[in-house]
């Protein structure tokens, strides 16, 4: 799936053709995007493997696609600035890749290790976009608004992913039997970098007063299991979901690789669950 905005069916248009027929007629009422999030079903414009909805602003998981931030840059006033894709692109030297900047700012500007590609004026709703040719290094986004640098994003070509690493939405959570919380593991470069080709499958581990309730990675084609206690790495990233028991406690979970001739740091993180005092009547 083209992360460029450029995949659609006969029937739908695209985000950005959309939106610029739409906030350029102020007497029209209203539309909608179909959808806010990647589901189950409606694989199209695609069919089997894909078992899931392409349309979604984010993916099944949550996670922002590219155009998350083209939707961010035209619906809201805070100023926006996104790169992309990412650059790691090994095999591939010497062939031109798109590089897309959705931004609000007033120009921006792109330079591939140092080197400037030369600004473009950002047009109103819409992106800029440069052809380049792919060497490993850094591609480096720098917007400009009323002729100062306001905001500054880069891509740069990992290193081999060596460990994994655990986020977690929250670290707190009541101990209801209902409450969850949400965490993000990924894969991570041995300079701390999230390794955005890394698609290795692993395991996780959850003790104490906690259960793990689903697991994700927004992969559209993956047909792994929602509920067991692994996932395969889309982008570099997965998903699990871990609710609380009705008993205060911790809740750990340990991710950790066990592929065979993988060698990977694992993650842990902790949650705690604490007992809720009150609740406010329905």
């Amino acid at each position: 799936m083209s992360a460029y905005d450029v995949n659609h069916t006969e029937w739908s248009e695209l985000a950005e053709e959309w939106w610029t027929f739409y906030a350029t007629r102020e007497w029209l009422a209203g539309g909608f995007a179909w959808t806010g999030f990647d589901y189950r079903g409606e694989p199209t414009p695609y069919g089997w493997p894909s078992i899931n909805s392409n349309f979604g602003i984010v993916d099944m998981c949550g996670f922002p696609k590219d155009n998350f931030f083209y939707y961010k840059a035209w619906w809201t006033k805070r100023p926006v600035l996104h790169l992309f894709p990412h650059w790691n692109w090994e095999g591939r030297e010497g062939e031109e890749i798109p590089v897309w900047v959705h931004s609000n700012l007033d120009e921006v500007e792109l330079l591939v290790n140092g080197k400037s590609l030369g600004r473009q004026t950002v047009p109103r709703l819409g992106h800029v976009e440069w052809k380049v040719r792919y060497e490993p290094g850094t591609i480096t986004a720098h917007g400009w608004k009323n002729g100062k640098l306001l905001l500054t994003e880069e891509r740069t070509t990992t290193g081999p992913a060596v460990a994994l690493q655990l986020t977690a939405e929250r670290t707190e959570i009541d101990a209801d039997g209902e409450d969850v919380a949400i965490l993000t593991v990924a894969a991570v470069d041995s300079q701390g970098r999230a390794a955005p080709t890394a698609d290795v499958l692993v395991d996780f581990k959850v003790t104490g007063e906690g259960a793990l309730i689903g697991v994700g990675n927004g992969d559209p084609n993956c047909q792994e299991s929602d509920k067991e206690p692994r996932r395969s790495l889309f982008n570099g990233l997965a998903q699990v979901i871990v609710q609380a028991t009705k008993t205060a406690g911790a809740i750990e979970i340990v991710a950790e690789v066990n592929v065979r001739h993988v060698t990977m740091a694992p993650a842990k993180i902790a949650i705690a669950s604490k007992q809720v005092t009150s609740r406010p009547s329905v």
